[in-house]
């Protein structure tokens, strides 16, 4: 329940929670960044300074939840530990307000490559939309700059030449464009020329029309990310080491509920309409085209799950060949990633699997009636097997000395590990002997049965 939570809540960005979130820490950080730079460039009111420094340790103790929570969700735990990222994160939980220099400007760097790695989600975003518009966003850029540097050398030439006591320097008449642009209008500078005072309703109108004009262009290029984000149209090209499903069907919902557990990324390509898509990514498009396997990322993926999704008039054969020649793209842009076929003929599966195109083939209904029939002949059977799926992870660790299989045992036992194989060049022997001796190398794969939190 915790890392389910946790994973919601740090990892998930297809969720509604992690959005939010996000959206609030990110702005505290800011905050905090800028608010270090001002300190350090002018300094705080003293009366401030207590103010400050509780929001800094909320910030901190932000900060330091994050950390903790992807500590809690890292699958290898000394791996995130040492990794550059994970110690900046640890400096970046240090309050800023700190007697050294050196250490001040340290944390405003860790911060900043924080803002630039865990938030590189709304960057993509922003990237995006920014994309989209950019025809209309320089457009109107390059009028602003026209039309501001125009209305501020003009309001100087008219104020300053009509003897205006308010404007001394370009810089006053450059405050009382950008006051009037803004519709503020303090009415500390004001022009005393008629030309200036008909240069100034210009300017006020002028720069209403900017900012509605502004407005609308960002919310039409952000509703139509939304909307291209919903109707599977975005590429996800920079993915890595994510999870790719081929399909949409039953056994595709249950995969990708089981697999958001884990905490990676999930990017589903279908020609069917998805409404709603949540905890995963959505690619609308025939997998079995390469260039849509390349938007969803599929060179870089470290998973590939080919589904026999059932379309309108394809009958069982088709759908088999369409997932075979699916899998053989799959196979020639990215052979290192694991690719699953479901297939439901034997008779196809057997030649795929003479071929070792895929590292594992699904055959439809085999799996369930080998099941079914294992439950008829012991009753057991089934609580051993729903024990290992609801209750149990399976984890590999990479063993580092030569020891007996025993000792080994030992030292993990602590830990709730139980040894079930033991993987070498490239074979796994399972429920090897307490006599098998490890070698510097091998990878050991352990099953742990999940704590009483993460069962409820």
């Amino acid at each position: 329940m915790v890392k389910a939570f946790l994973h919601e809540i740090l990892e998930n960005d297809r969720s509604r929670v992690f959005v939010v979130y996000q959206s609030l820490s990110f702005s505290l950080l800011m905050l905090s960044i800028i608010f270090g730079i001002y300190d350090e460039l002018k300094g705080f009111h003293w009366e401030l300074h207590p103010l400050i420094m509780r929001f800094e340790l909320v910030v901190s103790a932000i900060i330091a939840f994050e950390y903790v929570g992807r500590f809690i969700l890292a699958r290898n735990k000394l791996e995130y530990i040492v990794n550059p990222l994970s110690m900046a994160d640890l400096i970046a939980i240090i309050p800023f307000f700190q007697p050294f220099r050196v250490l001040r400007f340290l944390v405003i760097g860790a911060r900043f490559l924080r803002i630039a790695y865990r938030y590189r989600h709304f960057a993509m975003g922003l990237t995006f939309i920014f994309r989209a518009v950019s025809f209309e966003f320089y457009f109107i850029f390059s009028f602003f700059l026209l039309f501001f540097f125009a209305s501020l050398l003009i309001m100087y030439s008219l104020e300053a030449g009509a003897g205006n006591p308010q404007i001394r320097s370009l810089f006053d008449a450059l405050y009382l464009v950008v006051i009037t642009m803004t519709t503020v209008g303090y009415g500390d500078i004001t022009p005393v020329t008629w030309e200036g005072k008909v240069l100034s309703m210009l300017i006020g109108a002028g720069g209403l029309f900017l900012f509605s004009v502004s407005v609308a262009t960002v919310s039409a290029g952000f509703f139509n990310y939304v909307q291209m984000l919903r109707m599977g149209m975005i590429s996800f090209k920079d993915m890595k080491n994510h999870t790719v499903i081929c399909g949409w069907n039953e056994t595709a919902q249950v995969i990708i509920e089981n697999l958001r557990r884990l905490g990676r990324e999930i990017v589903l390509i279908t020609e069917q309409d998805i409404p709603s898509p949540e905890g995963f990514y959505y690619k609308k498009g025939d997998f079995g085209r390469e260039d849509v396997l390349l938007d969803a990322g599929v060179d870089k993926a470290h998973m590939v799950i080919i589904l026999a999704e059932k379309l309108p008039g394809f009958t069982e054969d088709s759908i088999d060949a369409r997932t075979v020649l699916a899998g053989m793209q799959v196979r020639d842009i990215n052979r290192s990633a694991v690719l699953v076929l479901e297939i439901l003929l034997r008779e196809n599966a057997k030649l795929i699997k003479r071929r070792r195109i895929a590292d594992y083939i699904i055959i439809g209904g085999e799996m369930l009636g080998v099941l079914i029939s294992r439950f008829a002949q012991d009753k057991s059977y089934g609580d051993l097997l729903s024990y290992i799926v609801e209750r149990t992870e399976v984890e590999t660790l990479e063993w580092g000395e030569e020891a007996p299989l025993l000792e080994a045992e030992r030292k993990l036992e602590h830990r709730g590990y139980r040894i079930v194989g033991v993987i070498r060049d490239g074979r796994t022997t399972f429920f090897p002997r307490i006599t098998y001796q490890l070698r510097k190398g091998d990878k050991l794969l352990l099953i742990k049965e999940h704590s009483k939190e993460e069962r409820v």
